[in-house]
This record gives C-alpha cells, structure tokens and sequence, in this order.
C-alpha cells in the first residue's frame, strides 16, 4: 500500500487536502481503500472507505493516478505517509466522525 497527503491548489477557489491509502494496480494507477479529507487549516472534515462517506468527504474515483504520475498535473502538491501516520489519522477521522 501507498500512503499519501495530496494538496490541490485552485486558482481563484482554494485548497482540496486529501490523504489517500492506495493500492497500485499499475503504473500509472492505483485504487483507492481509504481516503480522509481536511480542510486548509488541516482539520478533518470527512472520510471515505469503499462506499461509506462520513462527513463532508467529496467520494473520490475508484481508480486513481499512481504518486509518480502526480508531477505531470499542475497544483499538486504530494508527501508520502508510512502506514503508522495514515493509521493514527484514520483513527483521528474514525473518533471524530463515528466508525
């Protein structure tokens, strides 16, 4: 698995801040299990895990692009996480908005 905080900047509208568990399938393409979503202050606003969205999570495509194609994409920022950070977030997400 994949772990990974992206930050997408939009002109004129604002930040998206997502960090995504993924599986590659490819090397171009991941899938996504997990994914929390914060806000520009880093605050949790949602989360998603397969079809179950709590809060205000935006439900992301299934299959995603793969980390190493993310710099080919203009306003996006990536780091990747180690399974324990995604981990302690998760749980973070899970307690604030209910498992």
């Amino acid at each position: 698995m994949l772990y990974v905080r992206t930050t997408f900047t939009i002109p004129g509208v604002g930040q998206s801040i997502h960090i995504a568990e993924l599986e590659p399938i490819g090397p171009h393409t991941c899938r996504m299990h997990r994914m929390i979503e914060l806000d520009p202050q880093g605050v949790i606003r949602g989360s998603v895990h397969g079809t179950q969205i709590k809060g205000e999570a935006t439900p992301p495509m299934q299959e995603v692009p793969h980390p190493d194609t993310y710099e080919q994409y203009e306003g996006i920022q990536a780091e990747h996480l180690d399974a324990a950070s995604f981990q302690a977030l998760w749980a973070e997400a899970e307690a604030k908005l209910g498992s």
